[in-house]
């Protein structure tokens, strides 16, 4: 078969232009110094595993398990299955609060009743010197923040006078007692002049029954050994890192109890 002149500039310029497209969907690399990084971006996303109206409604077993939860974000909160222990997670590593004050690391196949997650990426940050109470502290943020109908991620680190942290009491089928009985009478540990960092979310009211609106911080200290749901403190020199968030999703239990509960309790616990 004979290829024309004309042809054959055709098939030259078509060749071109596949090279250039398969040039333009290259990930993004940095170089580094011995090797090629690629850059991956974090998404911008809310996760949220069960939701606040079926947790307040005795739903404390869930099929997620805590290695599932880490491909979700590498900062979190919740609860993990029969509420035995808050849960905690700080840059991957995920922790869990007893109820008798201790702290450990579970096992990738522990699972998980009600979690919230993101992967952190900072987009403000700035440092606080002195801070007396919990209160102060999310009037400091209020005035940081460009708008209250988004929802927000925190990594708060600093130098705690004091910190009182709670758990919850684990919990035995039949549940026969709601988050309106548990959070009230929960276990309390407290702890003073130490460092660490609070983790959690702002969510903005119109949340409704999905969520807890308003902000909801967990803790961990760095030696790893203090961690609960953040009820008050009195700090110094706090580093505040906020994530803006704009895509938000929940996933629901796919568990015979959440199938068939009712939704009649309703709890909103925004300010602990």
């Amino acid at each position: 078969m004979k290829i024309t002149v004309s042809k054959f500039f055709t098939l030259i310029s078509l060749l071109i232009v596949l090279n250039a497209c398969k040039e333009e969907a290259k990930p993004n690399i940095a170089e580094g110094s011995d090797k090629k990084i690629e850059i991956v971006e974090k998404p911008d996303l809310f996760y949220h595993y069960s939701i606040w109206h079926a947790f307040v409604n005795k739903i404390f077993e869930g099929d997620i398990t805590a290695g599932e939860l880490k491909t979700k974000g590498d900062i979190g909160l919740g609860s993990y299955n029969f509420l035995d222990g808050e849960l905690i997670m700080l840059n991957g590593q995920l922790y869990q609060a007893k109820e008798n004050g201790k702290v450990v690391k579970p096992s990738d196949d522990i699972k998980i009743a009600y979690a919230n997650a993101t992967f952190f990426d900072t987009d403000d940050t700035f440092n606080l010197q002195e801070v007396p109470d919990y209160e102060t502290l999310r009037k400091y943020i209020n005035e940081k923040l460009p708008t209250k109908n988004i929802f927000y991620a925190f990594k708060i680190h600093g130098e705690f006078s004091k910190m009182k942290c709670g758990g919850l009491h684990k919990q035995e089928k039949p549940f026969d007692k709601g988050l309106d009985y548990l959070i009230p009478n929960r276990p309390i540990f407290e702890r003073e002049n130490f460092t660490g960092t609070m983790v959690g979310f702002f969510c903005p009211e119109f949340i409704g029954d999905i969520n807890a609106s308003g902000y909801h911080l967990h803790f961990v200290s760095d030696d790893e050994t203090f961690a609960g749901h953040v009820m008050e403190f009195e700090a110094k020199n706090l580093k505040v890192e906020i994530d803006q968030i704009h895509e938000y999703q929940f996933v629901l239990p796919q568990t015979e109890e959440y199938r068939n509960v009712g939704f009649e309790k309703e709890f909103q616990y925004k300010k602990q």
